[in-house]
């Protein structure tokens, strides 16, 4: 088949402007994976998090710390056997550097934590920014992330797109598969620059499950029936362990990332 010549311009001019895209949004690919850090605690589940410096990390309080209730509120333990494992995999021991106080409570209620490595990284590393306060988010901007969700054996990179916010913007929408494990990686704009923290997926179900456990657990209390050599109560609770696990609706949450950069200028010792 012969094209005319308007037929092979405009093939080159799509194929030139999927090329520009396609860089656009390359670099920003890349720095979300060598930047990304796996976390592990004992007692927790698996969670990721930025590098922002030679020993300073960046993730979600709720992936490090053990949140009890009390009749008083909550008490919150950091969980032991804090470490970090970068994409080299090399793993390093780390602490939490800007745990919630009486006198600054921000990281408890925005959901962010700096940590420390014992000691700087022997193998190479990429760090990300954060995002100054004139990056304001938009509507329909495209964002990449990268985490080790549900346990995957490898980091696991993902582009995105802001689907919303809320009023103050402090809570931003995300278009993309969030899991658990992904909690704590840093949401990242065109620009490379963090512009946010991945801090769990939409809810709606996730609670609908809890209240269903949390039914079936009371029913348990009153005794139970086995049919068949099979304890159907049991049986439910393991559907619905295995649904929360596994279950994404396409949308989730991050926080914004303005708390933890006035955090960070409020104590600049904790980057050194």
């Amino acid at each position: 088949m012969v094209r005319s010549s308007h037929s092979l311009s405009l093939l080159v001019l799509s194929g030139a402007l999927f090329s520009v895209c396609r860089g656009q949004a390359t670099p920003s690919l890349h720095l979300s994976h060598d930047s990304t850090v796996h976390i592990l605690t004992s007692g927790n589940p698996s969670g990721s998090g930025s590098m922002l410096g030679d020993r300073l990390v960046l993730t979600c309080l709720h992936v490090v710390v053990q949140i009890v209730p009390t009749d008083q509120g909550v008490n919150l333990l950091p969980l032991p056997n804090l470490t970090v494992t970068l994409p080299s995999g090399e793993t390093i021991a780390a602490t939490i550097v800007s745990f919630p106080t009486n006198l600054d409570t921000s990281p408890a209620d925005h959901d962010f934590a700096f940590l420390q490595l014992e000691h700087k990284p022997t193998s190479a590393f990429s760090v990300a920014q954060l995002a100054t306060d004139k990056e304001s988010i938009q509507l329909g901007d495209e964002v990449v992330f990268s985490g080790y969700p549900l346990n995957t054996p490898g980091m696991v990179s993902h582009k995105g797109m802001i689907s919303g916010s809320d009023s103050t913007k402090d809570l931003i929408f995300i278009e993309a598969s969030i899991n658990k494990g992904n909690s704590g990686g840093g949401v990242l704009n065109k620009a490379g620059h963090i512009v946010g923290l991945v801090s769990m997926r939409e809810g709606g179900i996730t609670q609908g499950l809890a209240d269903l456990r949390t039914q079936i657990n009371a029913t348990s209390g009153h005794g139970s029936v086995t049919l068949m050599g099979v304890n159907p109560l049991t049986a439910t609770k393991q559907l619905i362990d295995t649904i929360d696990l596994y279950i994404s609706t396409g949308i989730g949450y991050a926080r914004s990332i303005r708390f933890a950069r006035d955090y960070l200028s409020k104590h600049p010792e904790i980057a050194k």
